[in-house]
């Protein structure tokens, strides 16, 4: 097996890297400067996703200090992200440049960890340009701007392969310890991550000198029974590994205890999630809001699931462990009576919700934040070209280096997410890092290749990549494109106090789609403003219509009733919020119209 290219290649490599490596930093560094300037423009930083407004919420509570980060709601989702943004909001207040300059920062960082990578592999000058495959990266420059953790997972997965491939070749053991620590605390990144926990367990048997200089393998064997030499070797990382995990892993326990009583290091949504996706109403199992859940916000999703799965309990209250276990058996029970489709739907988001080069937005759209950015309208969407070559370079590492294992295991992890539970663009940019990194090997090869004159090797992995590349669009051609969320926009407008820009909007969007009910609710807001209350009502009364469960719609038809001095209708509406969504504001009104005050 090759582990190291030839010393004139090293030597080469070395004398070219210190220039080019602060061109390619810098040059990542730049671009996202160059985006976050876009983005403190564009309405979509003033209208977050569901996500990053829970975190936001998040935030604040673990900046207050008062114990709102142990309520249920922020008990739901994995809560170091959390407590990072509590952290910078008790130092500067709730400022969103802040957490988007410290995000490109290290999302620069990600891409000094991938010449980090190179260099520890021996191929320095594929990462180098595996870093520049990363730096212009569209979906790594979007998400440094947005509240949503997927830079610091990519970061933490990128850094975690640099951690591997420095153990394999240490002989200090007690690093392992340390590295234990970071794998458990990476779990309050995302819960997935502790499939690298485990994964980390099993990096000693790629120790390159796990046998003793002189110990041959009958010497290794040992006798009367002893333990021989190379079990010893390994037996200590492993160890030392596993109880840094358990102690990573404490304060996210500690943490669930003093909420809700279970030293479990994860989140109560596993459950909540496996229902999500696995119930007979789901056939494909895709992202799927419940009939009793209001809106696709994480806050929303836990109060629904709770207050059903109370209601089924008989009115009983149950607590966040008895809510997420009662929908673990909802979704257990699904699976075990419908193996073979739940085995497909598993099949099929792995390949075409994995490979396939359409977008599967959640929380940010790349479509709609190109409207709003020169860098990322400039720039190409990766899926298929990152794919393409990023797979056909981890092909190419497999074949000549034994570690291909550790680079592959973010990419794995990717794979398995969507997979097995959402099949979200954001999910698969948790391989980014590494696909740009084999990214950088299939270039650095085939260019090796080309000077070498070896046909077959450069046209063998050229046609991979092309394979890879024409199937990955192949499987996006058959799926629609995104659809563009017009109320983001026109609610970020109205956050940004463009009230003009956001109407107008909100006026075209409503005659091009008639059943958009969240434009309508904009629409009347904008009416609102303008103490059109006549217009403000007909319009939410529009909304509701279209989406009966959104309590703000309700809320807000209520108020415009209110301002026209009809109470009875008022009150009814108010009602209707309040039983939707049992907010003190509302509860505040649907009061003030009942006593009349």
């Amino acid at each position: 097996m090759r582990e190291q290219p030839s010393s004139d290649e090293s030597r080469s490599s070395e004398v070219r890297v210190p220039p080019a490596v602060f061109g390619v930093v810098a040059l990542a560094l730049i671009v996202r400067l160059v985006q976050l300037s876009s983005a403190m423009g564009s309405p979509l930083t003033y209208q977050p996703g569901p996500d990053e407004d829970y975190y936001r919420r998040f935030g604040e509570a673990v900046a207050a200090a008062q114990g709102g980060a142990y309520s249920p709601e922020f008990t739901f989702m994995d809560p170091a992200y959390g407590y990072i943004l509590g952290a910078l909001f008790k130092l500067v207040g709730p400022n969103l440049f802040v957490v988007y300059i410290l995000q490109v920062l290290l999302d620069t960082a990600t891409a000094c960890g991938i010449l980090t990578i190179g260099r520890l592999l021996g191929r320095p000058r594929a990462g180098l340009l595996g870093a520049l495959v990363y730096g212009l990266t569209s979906t790594a420059v979007m998400f440094c701007t947005t509240l949503l953790k997927e830079v610091w997972v990519t970061a933490f997965l990128t850094w975690w392969v640099v951690g591997a491939l420095t153990l394999i070749k240490s002989e200090r053991k007690w690093a392992w310890l340390l590295f234990g620590v970071y794998c458990g605390l990476g779990v309050g990144l995302r819960s997935t991550l502790i499939v690298l926990g485990l994964t980390a367990l099993l990096l000693p048997m790629l120790g390159g000198r796990s046998t003793p200089a002189g110990v041959g393998v009958a010497g290794a064997v040992g006798t009367g029974g002893s333990v021989s030499p190379v079990a010893a070797n390994r037996a200590l990382p492993v160890l030392l590994t596993f109880i840094g995990i358990g102690v990573g892993l404490l304060p996210w326990s500690l943490r669930n205890d003093h909420a809700y009583g279970s030293l479990s290091p994860l989140p109560h949504n596993g459950g909540i999630v496996l229902q999500q996706i696995y119930n007979a109403q789901n056939p494909r199992a895709e992202l799927w809001l419940a009939p009793f859940v209001s809106y696709m916000h994480p806050s929303e999703i836990w109060r629904g699931y709770a207050a059903e799965a109370e209601r089924r309990a008989g009115g009983r209250t149950l607590s966040p462990q008895e809510v997420d276990h009662y929908w673990h058996e909802e979704a257990m029970t699904f699976i075990e009576q419908h193996p073979g489709d739940v085995f497909g739907d598993i099949v099929r988001k792995g390949l075409t919700g994995w490979l396939s080069s359409t977008e599967l937005a959640n929380n940010r759209s790349d479509i709609e934040e190109k409207m709003f950015s020169p860098v990322l309208a400039w720039l190409p969407t990766p899926a298929a070209w990152l794919l393409g070559m990023g797979l056909a370079g981890l092909i190419w590492l497999a074949l000549e280096d034994r570690r291909w294992l550790i680079v592959a295991a973010p990419i794995a992890l990717s794979w398995f997410t969507i997979a097995v539970f959402f099949a979200e663009s954001r999910f698969r940019f948790h391989a980014a890092s590494m696909l740009a990194l084999c990214s950088g090997i299939w270039i650095d090869r085939l260019l090796q290749g080309f000077r070498k004159k070896a046909k077959t090797h450069v046209t063998a992995f050229a046609i991979a990549a092309a394979v890879i590349v024409t199937v990955s669009l192949l499987l996006g051609a058959r799926n629609p494109p995104m659809p563009v969320r017009w109320d983001r926009i026109v609610w970020g407008y109205i956050n940004m106090h463009k009230i003009a820009e956001a109407q107008s909007l909100a006026e075209r969007v409503a005659k091009e789609q008639p059943d958009n009910g969240p434009i309508f609710e904009a629409l009347g807001y904008t009416a609102v403003i303008h103490h059109r209350y006549d217009v403000a009502a007909q319009a939410f009364q529009r909304a509701v219509e279209l989406r009966p469960q959104s309590h703000v719609a309700h809320y807000n038809l209520a108020r415009a009733y209110l301002a026209l001095g009809d109470h009875k209708r008022a009150a009814e509406e108010a009602a209707v919020a309040a039983r939707l969504y049992p907010s003190p504001d509302y509860q505040a009104l649907l009061s003030q119209l009942q006593t009349g005050s």
